[in-house]
Parts: C-alpha cells; structure tokens; sequence
C-alpha cells in the first residue's frame, strides 16, 4: 500500500523515482503530475501478467521503435479518437 499523493510530492521534488503499475484511480487524471515527471515510469498495469505475453508486449514494442526509427508507420498507432477507452 503505498500513500499515492505522498509519493507524487516526493517524485514532483525529485527526491524519489518510481515505476508505477497501479495508481488510484487506475487511469489518472489527465492533469496528474505524474505524467510530467521524468523520474516516473508508468506502465499499462501489466505487472501481473504470466506466460508469453510479455514476451510478445516486447516484441510489440521493439518493432513498432524499429518502425519510428525507419520512417515507417506505426503497425498500431494511437488514435486520439480512440483514448478515452485506453488504459
């Protein structure tokens, strides 16, 4: 258990880093400082996952940096219209 707003104050001062899989409320607000801060990684809540699809998450994600790099569209770009139902 971890006292979120706590923790925002210390990582917007610099003082903690974090990765965080879980937040209250699951998707932030889109004001929330935690997306600005460079000491914070946010992961799509994916901590708890088991077997191949990390593997694949991967995979996923370094074609689609190999895409970025060689020019080439994005095999699943993220559509504007289309985040209010992301996580």
């Amino acid at each position: 258990m971890v006292d979120q707003d706590a923790l925002t104050d210390e990582v917007v001062s610099g003082r903690l880093h974090a990765v965080l899989d879980v937040t209250e409320p699951d998707l932030l607000p889109a004001d929330s400082p935690l997306y600005d801060c460079p000491n914070v990684l946010l992961t799509p809540h994916i901590a708890g996952s088991k077997g191949g699809e990390l593997r694949r998450l991967a995979e996923l994600a370094l074609a689609e940096i190999e895409s970025y790099v060689l020019g080439r569209p994005f095999a699943h770009p993220v559509r504007p219209e289309r985040l209010a139902r992301l996580a």
